[in-house]
């Protein structure tokens, strides 16, 4: 037996008994900062969750310059991407050294949080938290991905149903589903696309080579679309005080008259920009691309800025008792290019103020 004064039991008697031990204080820390993190996600969610939807869905439209394919493929890389760095991490994470583990990880919890500032809730839809040009075409991309997962984890399940009587499926497991996702992610983009409508919002889809309305043959002469707005007015600064994303143009003959318009339609991030720079525009200005003596007018539809010419094809004066038919193809060509903004296509009223030079 040992003597009680021994080394050993003596550091046996004087060690404390109810010290804490280091790793329960760590699991202390580590919970309680894993609880201010998600309510601060949460906090950053209802304070900022709009602002950032709505800056993700302005960056997607002047990356693609609105295009239907460009913001389809942008709603569905919110869900692809983060599904694409969950299948990357579970393919190599068992071969991966620690720092990469940690790495990969942080990436794939940073992006899965992405796409939950879209998730519709039960009681509104994607067209509640979003708006604005391409935003349907962006939802429709974010929703058929979603499918894509939906499929996927179909999938799963029925490689887990097999992998107890099918070895190889049981031994290759991360990697027929790594596969798997892939392949149904990648699937579902052309299948979004091609149930996608058009965004409207580059000239060739809006205007047709030949437009007929009221009886009348509006003849395209012209037709383009640029990135920004610069170029459609004298002084480029005055379209550029608010962020412009593209411009579409397109210029007019038509057979009631010898009159031809020139037509620009600059689009904003949302209607209350396009107001406010359509507000700030000064009388007496002329397009840039006008020659001679022109009617020019400006108005807002939505998110956009209408900017419009009218004029005698030879430039010639115009007289006060023409104005009224000089412009009555500009304001055909705005509505046509209204209409195809709202789906619905209505030709203007012939006896207003403004009408055709022959009834």
């Amino acid at each position: 037996m040992a003597k009680k004064d021994s080394p050993i039991e003596y550091v046996g008697e004087r060690e404390p008994r109810d010290r804490a031990k280091p790793g329960n204080r760590s699991g202390w820390v580590g919970g309680l900062l894993a609880i201010v993190g998600i309510l601060g996600v949460i906090a950053a969610y209802g304070f900022f969750g709009g602002a950032a939807r709505a800056a993700l869905l302005g960056f997607a439209c002047e990356a693609t310059a609105c295009s239907m394919v460009g913001m389809t493929t942008a709603g569905w890389l919110i869900i692809a991407l983060p599904m694409a760095l969950l299948v990357t991490v579970t393919l190599i994470w068992k071969t991966a050294g620690r720092i990469e583990r940690r790495a990969l990880g942080a990436l794939a919890a940073v992006a899965s949080a992405l796409p939950m500032l879209f998730l519709p809730g039960r009681r509104r839809s994607m067209s509640d938290m979003i708006s604005g040009p391409g935003s349907d075409q962006f939802g429709s991309g974010f929703m058929w991905a979603l499918g894509g997962i939906g499929a996927t984890i179909l999938v799963l399940l029925a490689f887990a149903a097999v992998s107890a009587k099918v070895p190889l499926v049981n031994r290759r497991f991360n990697l027929f589903a790594g596969v798997a996702a892939a392949v149904l992610m990648a699937a579902a983009l052309p299948v979004a696309v091609a149930n996608t409508y058009p965004t409207y919002v580059h000239a060739a889809e809006i205007f047709p080579d030949v437009l007929t309305m009221n009886g009348d043959t509006l003849t395209r002469t012209s037709a383009a679309d640029q990135r920004g707005c610069d170029g459609v007015l004298p002084d480029d600064a005055l379209l550029n005080s608010e962020n412009c994303f593209l411009t579409v143009r397109a210029s007019f003959t038509t057979d009631d008259s010898d009159a031809v318009v020139v037509f620009r339609a600059v689009l904003y991030g949302d209607d209350e920009t396009a107001d406010a720079v359509r507000a700030a525009l000064p009388r007496g200005l002329d397009l840039a691309d006008t020659s001679g003596d022109a009617t020019t007018i400006f108005s807002t539809n939505g998110p956009w800025v209408l900017l419009g010419s009218a004029a005698h094809a030879d430039g010639h004066p115009i007289a006060t008792a023409e104005r009224n038919w000089v412009l009555w193809p500009l304001r055909q060509v705005s509505y046509h290019f209204i209409g195809a903004q709202g789906g619905i296509f209505i030709d203007p009223d012939p006896t207003g103020e403004v009408h055709p030079r022959n009834p």
